[in-house]
């Protein structure tokens, strides 16, 4: 398996603004668990969890996405225009890109709880929750994702960004909350495990089950929230 795998090694040739809804989590060798050859990879995706929002089709709803499976990688015919706020996240994105980048080691460096106060981020923070909630939550969650993803790769334990930049829970979190023990089967939600979300990103959903139907050569994750 792999943590934080890039979005080229999840879709096949992904659209530039993929990168602003979907944020790879984990890739799972198919093979490593008796499910035949292939890899299948966990997702977390900004903007679902809303049931009150029109929805297209199946392929996107507020607690499911589904793409088609080239036995490798993935390929999205869904529609995201549903998702609030959808035509703001490119360049939402781009300023979190450029403020992380801008103030990375600060932003990698742990905390004290006085000294979070004072933080540009938490500076930013507010600006941006005085502005709107939605952009707030968004930078703020992008920016999480990239904290916990770079600290992994350099410390190798998997810790919440947040005991980074927040004085939170600094335990390492679990990879996986479960696999399956079942071999590949020709069921139609034939699954492969569950992760929790939030321990990647700060906007990560509780749970995140990840399905196979291998007649119709898709994956699927359906998503819970407490």
């Amino acid at each position: 398996m792999k943590l934080y795998p890039s979005i080229e090694e999840v879709f096949d040739q992904p659209k530039d603004f993929y990168k602003t809804i979907f944020f790879p989590l984990l890739t799972i060798d198919l093979e490593s668990m008796n499910k035949g050859k292939g890899k299948v990879h966990f997702l977390t995706v900004f903007g679902n969890g809303n049931p009150e929002l029109e929805y297209k089709n199946d392929l996107f709803t507020f607690n499911s996405i589904r793409f088609d499976w080239t036995g490798d990688k993935y390929v999205f015919n869904g529609d995201l225009s549903t998702i609030e706020s959808f035509n703001q996240l490119e360049k939402w994105y781009l300023e979190a890109e450029k403020e992380y980048q801008e103030h990375k080691l600060d932003y990698l460096t742990k905390k004290t709880y006085y000294e979070v106060k004072n933080s540009y981020l938490n500076q930013q923070n507010e600006r941006r929750e005085n502005i709107s909630f939605d952009y707030y939550h968004y930078v703020q969650g992008v920016i999480n994702y990239w904290i916990t993803r770079d600290k992994y790769f350099e410390t190798g334990r998997f810790i919440q960004g947040g005991a980074y930049t927040d004085d939170e829970n600094d335990e390492v979190r679990k990879v996986y909350d479960k696999l399956s023990t079942t071999g590949m089967t020709s069921r139609s939600n034939e699954l492969v495990g569950k992760v929790t979300g939030y321990n990647y990103s700060g906007f990560g959903e509780d749970e995140i089950i990840l399905y196979i139907d291998r007649k119709k050569e898709q994956v699927f994750q359906k998503f819970n929230w407490s």
